[in-house]
């Protein structure tokens, strides 16, 4: 058996999930597109490519019912394709079902199980489109399975028995040792489309239907031969099996793929390939053939016949590979494609990162050699200057004894001259160094922000990931609530971090259910009201600096603020007497277990979904706020960082320690004086512009003591409009690129903490959660308050 069936070959594995899931995606958006426009027939070539392709993959992996089950698939698709069949919402409903059940079976599959639930019925719903057609003609271009009578001198055994005949003795008696009690062997020849798109994998594919009624002993060509991407006209399959000819026959053809199946039983052919022989044995004896002929085939039958009689223990067959489970790792791995302009990029980059890399060595080749050079001369410097010192007293005495001062200066200058130019070629060639090393640096620092903005490209991947699989959302959700719904989609190849993309699905689905559940009215009071029969729900994404906006926008009814207000009390969330605003309103919905629906259906009414929104988005460091009109529609928009591995922080002092505060949360810094903070009921408070702003202080949070008690002070406001908190820092250092390292350990669970940064003197920087600080941070500061006591 190939290694390439294993089912615990991980890569493999994860290579056919990852496909799947796409070939999943694009027939549900292309099924999609035929209900719109059944003319299309691009979209329609495209779903039976998606399709077959998807039988071919889970062929090879040997998941035979999902091979099994799209192949049922593909034949109404093929239907639709050759115009057979008309696309009507009956046909896309059940693609729709089909989708949905492979779907489960590549999740119990990824999950280590396989699906065991009856696909009966949808497969009759899907044989009821299909007209019924003539036949199939498995054999008709291949030879007859019997042998003619001898007719003259030498009579010619058929495709198959050729193909036995050269085979050796030992290989046809390991073959029928393989079989197990009750199994035959079989001889199964295949004719191959050539015309068929995927003919390349047609060899595959009857491999993995054969295996599924018995054992593949052998193949001709060999299987790895057939696992090439090359297509092979003529296969035949050596298989033991307990079926009959026309079951055997029936299995292997497969519409679109084979043009003709030919199952012989091999014992009866190795019986007529003997009798065959023996006839021209004899004939060949009575014409006088050379002498030398005829022992050699007197030999090869009589090693046939002793082969079928001799009491040889049979072989231990090779058992059929289960499906395996898949690995779990399939599961939880994220495969990432990249355009491969990105990666030949990053390669031109670390080309010239190496180039940099050689620079360097040399300049600090270059230093060292410096060095050496720089402690030669300094040791000769000293010297000099210990000669002239003793030779001082002299030149006092030789000007004592009346010697000229104009000969002894000639003489201390020829003596000791050069010592003013001892380090000038040193210096000249440490400015050259001086030079050469800061333009490698600006050079290192030119290329580690491209390697950082391309990485970061490598991880972006277009929101069309998660926008694309709404259109199949909505469309359920209208047919399930009686409405009538156009989705728009703008911005889809907005690219976004593909860890945010991963935690953003959830969020949006439960923004758009909310959109068309409690937003879009339905036909006929949309028509009272003076509107189209027909809601519009807007999807859009965009990029605005180093944010990412995304709105969800419908036309519908709008948020009614008595009803939610109502709801509120209700719920005891607020008090009876207490006004709300529209916008008010509108952040009410945010609170866990809140909801207006009148009912619970499989849609709302259980009050989960916004706060999840909520949840989710702050986890993610972005925001969400609703906008709404009463009768003219609501808006859902989020914001969120376009990556959460770099982001800019500011940097702030507390004490001795450095604290890092994601710029995306920050709205404005003052400068002020200690004595501007106030007391209300024991909080601290802040007037900024006639708003009173809660202040906590970091100091008091994280039980840092050492700090500054000088007259001013800073406080950085955070959080989103609607919602704001103060954090009293000692200092503002500056705005940082941080690069964000998940927190260990006992770290884990600190409040307030998002995760830890090193800064570029190898200290560390802890990154403030604000989301948390927004929940938390009040509480821990009453707490504190009983430990330092009253504040001044």
């Amino acid at each position: 058996m190939s290694d390439f069936l294993d089912a615990n070959n991980e890569e493999l594995l994860k290579d056919y999930f990852s496909e799947a899931e796409l070939m999943v995606d694009n027939l549900e958006s292309n099924i999609l597109a035929i209900e719109n426009d059944p003319a299309n027939h691009d979209a329609i070539d495209e779903i039976f490519r998606a399709a077959h392709t998807l039988k071919g993959n889970s062929a090879t992996v040997e998941f035979t019912e999902i091979s099994t089950f799209a192949h049922k698939m593909e034949d109404l698709l093929d239907e639709v394709r050759s115009d057979r069949v008309q696309v009507t919402e009956d046909v896309v409903d059940t693609l729709l079902n089909s989708l949905d059940i492979i779907k489960a079976m590549l999740e119990a599959r990824q999950n280590g199980s396989v699906y065991a639930e009856s696909v009966e019925e949808i497969s009759n719903k899907i044989k009821s489109f299909i007209p019924e057609k003539s036949g199939k003609g498995k054999k008709s271009s291949l030879a007859p399975k019997t042998v003619s009578a001898p007719v003259q001198s030498v009579p010619v055994a058929s495709d198959s028995v050729s193909k036995i005949v050269d085979m050796s003795e030992f290989e046809l008696l390991e073959l029928k040792q393989s079989c197990q009690p009750g199994q035959k062997l079989w001889s199964i020849s295949v004719v191959f489309d050539e015309n068929n798109p995927m003919n390349s994998v047609g060899g595959i594919q009857v491999f993995a239907a054969l295996k599924a009624c018995g054992t593949v002993l052998k193949t001709v060509p060999d299987f790895e031969a057939l696992y090439e991407d090359e297509f092979h006209k003529d296969v035949i399959y050596y298989v033991a099996s307990s079926n009959s000819q026309e079951q055997l026959e029936d299995i292997a053809f497969l519409d679109d793929v084979t043009l003709s199946v030919d199952a012989q039983c091999l014992e009866n052919a190795v019986a007529k390939e003997s009798s065959v022989q023996l006839g021209q044995k004899e004939e060949k004896t009575a014409q006088v053939q050379p002498a030398a002929e005829t022992p050699k085939q007197e030999e090869k039958v009589s090693a046939v016949q002793m082969a079928e009689n001799s009491p040889v223990q049979p072989a231990k067959a090779s058992p059929s590979t289960k499906a395996a489970p898949a690995s779990g790792h399939a599961q939880q791995s994220s495969i990432l494609r990249v355009d491969s302009k990105r990666i030949d990029t990053l390669m031109n980059l670390v080309s010239e990162t190496v180039i940099t890399k050689a620079s360097f060595n040399q300049s600090a080749q270059q230093q060292s050699d410096m060095l050496v050079q720089f402690q030669t001369l300094d040791s000769a410097f000293r010297e000099k200057i210990r000669k002239m010192f003793e030779q001082l007293p002299q030149y006092l005495e030789e000007i004592q004894n009346g010697v000229p001062v104009k000969d002894i200066r000639n003489n201390i200058m020829q003596e000791y001259g050069e010592i003013p130019e001892y380090f000038a070629s040193f210096e000249a060639k440490f400015k050259d160094l001086n030079t050469k090393f800061h333009s490698a640096t600006q050079n290192l620092g030119r290329i580690a922000g491209e390697l950082q903005e391309g990485v970061m490209k490598i991880r972006m991947v277009p929101i069309s990931q998660i926008f694309d699989r709404f259109p199949r959302v909505v469309r359920d959700l209208q047919k399930d609530l009686g409405k009538k719904v156009n989705l728009q989609i703008e911005g889809e190849e907005t690219e976004l971090d593909k860890t945010v993309i991963d935690d953003l699905m959830d969020p949006i689905m439960h923004c758009v259910r909310n959109s068309v559940d409690h937003g879009i009215e339905s036909p006929e009071e949309r028509k009272a009201l003076g509107k189209s029969e027909t809601g519009t729900v807007l999807l859009k994404a965009a990029n605005e600096g180093n944010m990412i906006i995304i709105d969800i926008v419908d036309d519908g009814s709008g948020i009614d603020a008595e009803k939610v207000r109502k709801k509120a009390v209700e719920k005891g969330l607020i008090h009876p007497n207490k006004v709300l605003s529209e916008q008010e309103a509108a952040n009410l919905i945010f609170l866990p277990g809140f909801s207006t629906a009148d009912k619970i259906t499989n849609v709302s009414g259980r009050g989960v979904g916004l706060d999840v929104v909520k949840t989710m988005i702050d986890k993610l460091n972005g925001t969400v706020n609703v906008t709404t009109e009463k009768g003219r529609g609501s808006k859902f928009s989020i914001r969120l960082p376009l990556t959460l591995a770099i982001i800019q922080g500011l940097l702030v002092r507390v004490g001795r320690e450095v604290y890092s505060i994601p710029i995306a949360s920050v709205i404005e810094s003052h400068r002020i004086k200690r004595g501007e903070i106030n007391t209300i009921d024991n909080y601290e408070v802040l007037n900024v512009r006639n708003e009173v702003i809660s202040v906590l202080r970091l100091s008091r949070l994280f039980n840092i003591r050492n700090t500054e008690d000088g007259e001013y002070c800073f406080v950085v406001i955070v959080g989103t409009q609607d919602k704001k908190i103060g954090i009293m820092v000692d200092a503002l250092i500056g705005e940082e690129d941080v690069v964000i390292k998940p927190l260990r350990d006992q770290f884990t669970q600190s409040p307030g903490i998002a995760g830890a940064s090193i800064l570029g003197d190898g200290s560390v920087s802890l990154i403030i959660d604000v989301s948390q600080l927004l929940e938390l941070g009040v509480r821990q500061e009453i707490e504190a308050r009983s430990e330092y006591g009253a504040i001044e």
